[in-house]
């Protein structure tokens, strides 16, 4: 195809755009070409008749050529890859008029010789020049230069196959700029440095530019998203519904009294109110100042060298004032607080002025003196020549002796002891001395107290340590409430998370009483780890039960009903709320 188009006069090339072939396979190409080539000699011969006079030659028609293969030339001529129409009076350089003088003057054959003379010397150098030269590509094709840079009309590649090179001539068209390219150059500059583009210092001498001293700022940070705590703005508008709700009742108390005619006057300034100056200066800085007086510190300042027996190691402790609350109560009477060598010190000195009161009683007479303290180890040396004489006799008589010293110090501490009435008198003082001094409550939860012996042990301590409270018996859980003295809610604790074993449940001895039978049956927990744990232990103000009781309910509705008779059905809700994991998480260590 392209050897084709070369051995046509340079005026009568088909001028094709690429990317019409692009679109037509070599079959229809070679047709289209070999039709234009027919078409163009057929009106080359009857153009040279009718300049010789000779009627024209019957031209041929063009040869017939099936629809699929090749198109007509109208749809050649008005395709929109060439967006053009071909020349068909330019079909042959031999052919072509001069633009100046008619057809068939003798002008004519004077252009038409000359045409024919140039397309000889274009064929000649055409021939003569075997080296190839660089096409140039352009929006509009591929066009080849001849020697002297004279740029012909565009060709079109082939491949190894003879085949349009349609990779090349895509490659071979220039690209065009785009707007990127000059904003790509812009940052070029920019990382060239602060000498080059427009923010230099030739043509801005206004601006700073960081130096090697300097240091350049980071980059900022950016900030993390800060979210809104959940109930926070419903927070707030209750707080301001309330306040609004307050303000309204205040009127509403003001128009009342209004009306009642109970207005009284109580806005009071503060004129009215007469405060009592301040001393001139405090009790503790008064031997400091030289005039007694804050006024004057500036005119003469304190000077610490001369304050040497004023500052001494010694801290001056303030009287304690007693508060409004406790002024016309009774004195409490503290023991004071010894250390275990003090202590000593006074069981020395005590027993050291009996032991001489009773010396002085001996010189007096009024006392008989002691016996010798004989004993085995010492025989020897306290009755010498007597012991010597008779030896088996004097041993009887010290061994004797040891007994009834032994015996008067057994019976001296067994009258110094207390008698169980006593003790249990004394036990009973202290306890009644600590529930004097607060009220405190502990809340246990259980799975299974029912048993007997559990149920002996949390009832018993209770009537021991006075304490009151109830125990709620539930399917789901057992709660026991308990409240008393400091001393006695810390020996209870200790019973339940620590002395009973509440995995020990034997079958009962008794096994006529069918109520605890039933109670065993109905909240068994086989399998399962049995435990206490401490729901909560603080003080309140007042007590809310009288004495220590044991219920059973089927529902947990029922339980809180009775608890809520003593207001106490929070530590219900708090046991309940609350899992096994919450609560062995947070247990108290014993």
């Amino acid at each position: 195809m392209f050897v084709a188009l070369e051995r046509t006069p340079p005026l009568l090339r088909l001028r094709l755009s690429p990317s019409f072939f692009c679109t037509m396979s070599d079959q229809q190409t070679a047709a289209i070409i070999a039709a234009r080539q027919a078409e163009i000699r057929a009106k080359l011969a009857k153009f040279q008749q009718q300049q010789k006079g000779a009627p024209p030659p019957s031209a041929a028609p063009p040869p017939s050529r099936p629809p699929s293969q090749a198109p007509s030339s109208s749809t050649f001529s008005a395709s929109p890859l060439t967006n053009r129409r071909p020349e068909s009076s330019s079909a042959s350089p031999s052919s072509l008029p001069s633009r100046g003088s008619p057809a068939g003057g003798s002008g004519g054959s004077a252009d038409l010789d000359l045409i024919q003379r140039k397309i000889a010397e274009a064929k000649a150098r055409l021939a003569g020049n075997n080296t190839l030269v660089a096409p140039r590509a352009t929006a509009k094709g591929i066009y080849v230069p001849d020697d002297k840079g004279r740029v012909g009309t565009p060709q079109v590649g082939l491949d190894a196959t003879g085949s349009i090179d349609l990779q090349a001539m895509l490659s071979s068209i220039p690209k065009r700029e785009v707007a990127t390219a000059k904003a790509n150059q812009r940052s070029a500059q920019k990382k060239e440095g602060p000498g080059i583009g427009i923010g230099s210092k030739a043509k801005n001498p206004y601006l700073e530019y960081p130096t090697e001293a300097t240091t350049i700022p980071t980059k900022r940070k950016a900030r993390p998203l800060k979210f809104v705590q959940p109930g926070k703005y419903i927070e707030k508008a209750d707080k301001e519904r309330k306040h609004a709700q307050l303000e309204r009742l205040k009127q509403e108390i003001a128009q009342n009294v209004k009306k009642a005619g109970m207005e009284v006057e109580l806005d009071i300034s503060d004129k009215a109110l007469k405060k009592e100056p301040g001393p001139p200066a405090e009790w503790w800085d008064a031997p400091f100042l030289p005039n007694k007086a804050y006024t004057d510190m500036d005119e003469t300042p304190v000077k610490p060298e001369e304050l040497d027996q004023l500052v001494t190691l010694y801290v001056h402790h303030p009287i304690p004032i007693k508060p409004p609350s406790e002024q016309n109560s009774t004195p409490v009477v503290r023991s004071l607080m010894l250390t275990k060598k003090e202590r000593k010190k006074l069981r020395r000195q005590r027993r050291q002025e009996t032991q001489k009161e009773k010396q002085d009683k001996i010189r007096l007479g009024l006392l008989p003196p002691d016996p010798p303290k004989v004993k085995i180890s010492n025989l020897m040396q306290v009755l010498g020549q007597e012991a010597i004489q008779d030896p088996t006799k004097i041993e009887a008589r010290v061994r004797k002796e040891m007994a009834q010293r032994q015996q008067q110090h057994e019976l001296t501490n067994e009258q110094r002891k207390l008698t169980p009435e006593e003790r249990r008198a004394k036990i009973m003082n202290k306890l009644a001395e600590d529930k004097k001094q607060s009220n405190e409550v502990a809340v246990f939860k259980i799975k299974n107290c029912a048993h007997p012996k559990h149920r002996y042990k949390i009832e018993k301590n209770a009537q021991q340590y006075q304490l009151t409270g109830i125990v709620v018996v539930h399917p789901k859980c057992h709660l026991v409430i308990v409240e008393g003295g400091p001393k006695g809610i810390k020996a209870y604790r200790k019973l339940m998370l620590r002395r009973i074993d509440w995995n020990d449940m034997p079958p009962p001895k008794n096994t006529d009483g069918s109520s605890d039978m039933m109670d065993i049956d109905r909240f068994n927990t086989e399998g399962e780890d049995n435990k206490c744990y401490l729901v909560w232990e603080g003080q309140v103000k007042n007590k809310a039960f009288r004495k220590f009781t044991w219920r059973s309910f089927e529902s947990e509705k029922m339980a809180r009903e009775e608890l809520s008779k003593w207001n106490v059905e929070h530590y219900w809700d708090a046991a309940v709320m609350a899992s096994d994991e919450d609560l062995a998480a947070r247990q108290p260590e014993l």
